[in-house]
């Protein structure tokens, strides 16, 4: 076997080689854990989230609509409103929203 680009079926026969009372599955499913653990380790996967913003509200969930696919959001490595990047901030926000305060 090469050790170029190797299939996930090439890695499960690799692995259940060594480890022959692994049934495929069971291989299947730690090779997808230690990719996602690679990818969010080395953030090598990089996707665009698009929300809609609404007048009057600063804070917004990142839950299930922010997740594509199998990527949830690891790290925000910048905001653009209107094509403008957002600086960081730094320290505590200067405002909450109403429903923020409320709760």
């Amino acid at each position: 076997m090469a050790y170029g680009r190797v299939t996930q079926q090439e890695l499960i026969e690799l692995v259940r080689s060594h480890h022959p009372h692994m049934l495929e599955e069971e291989v299947r499913r730690a090779l997808n854990r230690a990719q996602a653990e690679f990818c969010a380790e080395t953030e090598i996967v990089e996707s665009l989230f698009v929300d809609l913003l609404i007048e009057g509200q600063s804070f917004y969930r990142l839950g299930a609509s922010a997740i594509q696919g199998d990527h949830p959001i690891i790290t925000i490595k910048r905001v653009d409103i209107n094509e403008e990047v957002i600086p960081r901030l730094k320290g505590d926000p200067p405002l909450l929203d109403k429903d923020v305060i409320a709760s």
